[in-house]
């Protein structure tokens, strides 16, 4: 043991939500460190397109840090245009290793400290006080002691070493979504992939073939739109498994199309039956991932126009968890509650992404249709514990709750709720239960952050521009 060292705020993970959570923390006057077992900062928002800005109808639910960081991209010439899509809501791209330099300067900028290849691997509490974590280093083992502790670790470590309940996958036998080692492709032909895209219709985005004007209209835009969102190509796939070309458990492509670069970010490796929280399942899950690579650059080669002369370019540095542990709070939000676009008088961040499940099989998703939902702060509270708080996909939320909840936008929105909260709860010598929830709300709406006060109506003329899936409406029982 090396000793200890003392914070006002620790935050434990450095992925999307770690990081939002680290500079609003910082920003508000904290001492605010930030541990992260990776060599950079942003995690896997740093390879993966940012989905879910707005709602179906289009109004834009994700504003303050996480639209911060997609501006100040913008203006490095370093992102897209924000694209607006009829399933995703909306998506933009972003190059992944300006990012992480935005990151870490803006992080010193707000005062947050950093320890890298930092890895959580017990924690200290104190009857009802989550009071700190032991880590392991290059220096050695230490001990940080913190007033408020932020878990966007993804798995919830911290609350779960800390005895706070939790949840796994969904209800019966707890399998969590497939996972995706995502991966980027160049090199590829962009008007032949296009023109295989116009002439393949739904076949290319099969959660728009109950609504025909939406994809007709979407269809149009190609040409000019920086950002195409897929979701399809049944028909290659099986045909490639039937010559033995392939064998993986994907039935569809996954992944976006990034027009100006010519460049696929494909989210078409599924590992079956993982645990995120199995060190065996894990380790197998990446194997099973990197095997699956290759024969998928064979696949877009020999089936897939346009990616005749493509070329490997980048590999995730991690795998892409969609689910793993999720943390019991104060309030568990509901696949009920985001369908209905319920809201709360604690709201603290908002979503409006589609309930997206990525099926424990590998093979597809599943979808619903959801409305402009609140996520209250009690859902970002560990239940129990007086200073622990969450962001990210170990949020309280259930299966259904959580697939929505989890893309980058809205975890990252998460974050700067908790990390705001944290700040105002050190400053006021208090818990964050007992920072009065009007003073948090002024605060984040104060920086940018969208609580509704600013929703106003949807723009119907641009719905029907753009063609809108209707938000009550459900997808058809097989998910296509």
């Amino acid at each position: 043991m090396i000793g200890s060292t003392r914070t006002q705020v620790l935050v434990v993970g450095g992925g999307g939500a770690g990081l939002s959570a680290a500079l609003a923390a910082g920003r508000n006057g904290a001492d605010t460190l930030l541990i992260e077992y990776q060599g950079f900062v942003g995690g896997n928002s740093t390879i993966l397109p940012r989905l879910g800005f707005h709602a179906r109808d289009f109004r834009q639910v994700v504003k303050g840090i996480p639209l911060e960081l997609v501006t100040r991209m913008q203006e490095r010439r370093a992102a897209t245009s924000i694209v607006l899509d009829p399933v995703c809501s909306s998506a933009v791209a972003l190059d992944g290793h300006q990012f992480k330099c935005l990151a870490m300067e803006l992080l010193r900028e707000a005062g947050v400290r950093m320890m890298l290849h930092t890895q959580a691997v017990d924690v200290i509490r104190r009857g009802d006080r989550v009071v700190g974590v032991v880590v392991e280093h290059k220096s050695g083992r230490q001990v940080i002691e913190a007033d408020v502790v932020i878990d966007t670790s993804g798995d919830g470590d911290v609350a779960a070493r800390g005895g706070v309940p939790w949840e796994k996958g969904r209800t019966g036998d707890g399998m969590v979504q497939a996972p995706t080692l995502v991966f980027r492709i160049g090199d590829v032909d962009r008007a032949g992939f296009i023109g295989e895209l116009q002439r393949l219709g739904s076949d290319y985005r099969e959660l728009l073939r109950d609504h025909p004007d939406a994809m007709h209209k979407l269809l149009g835009r190609l040409p000019e739109q920086e950002v195409i969102v897929l979701g399809g190509f049944a028909e290659h796939l099986e045909r490639a498994k039937r010559d033995g070309r392939l064998d993986v458990p994907a039935t569809r492509v996954v992944g976006v199309f990034v027009s100006p670069a010519a460049e696929l970010i494909a989210v078409t490796t599924k590992v079956a039956t993982f645990d995120p929280t199995d060190v065996g399942r894990l380790t197998a899950g990446y194997q099973d991932a990197f095997e699956q690579i290759p024969q998928l650059l064979r696949f877009f080669r020999e089936y897939v126009p346009g990616f005749e002369r493509s070329t490997l370019r980048e590999i995730a540095p991690m795998i892409g968890v969609r689910e793993s542990r999720r943390i019991v709070g104060d309030y568990m939000l509901t696949g009920d509650d985001v369908m209905a676009g319920r809201q709360f008088e604690d709201v603290v961040a908002m979503g409006g992404y589609h309930i997206d499940i990525h099926r424990p099989d590998g093979s597809w998703v599943d979808s619903r249709n959801v409305q402009p939902y609140d996520i209250p702060f009690r859902s970002l509270v560990g239940s129990g514990v007086e200073n622990l708080l969450m962001a990210g996909k170990c949020v309280s939320a259930t299966h259904e709750g959580i697939a929505s909840t989890r893309v980058i936008p809205i975890c990252m929105a998460e974050g700067q709720a908790v990390g705001t909260a944290a700040a105002l709860a050190v400053a006021g010598r208090v818990g964050p239960r007992e920072v009065p929830i009007r003073t948090l709300q002024d605060r984040l709406i104060e920086r940018g952050a969208e609580l509704r006060q600013g929703l106003g109506e949807p723009d119907r003329a641009l719905m029907e521009r753009i063609g809108s899936i209707d938000p009550g409406r459900q997808p058809s029982p097989a998910g296509v």
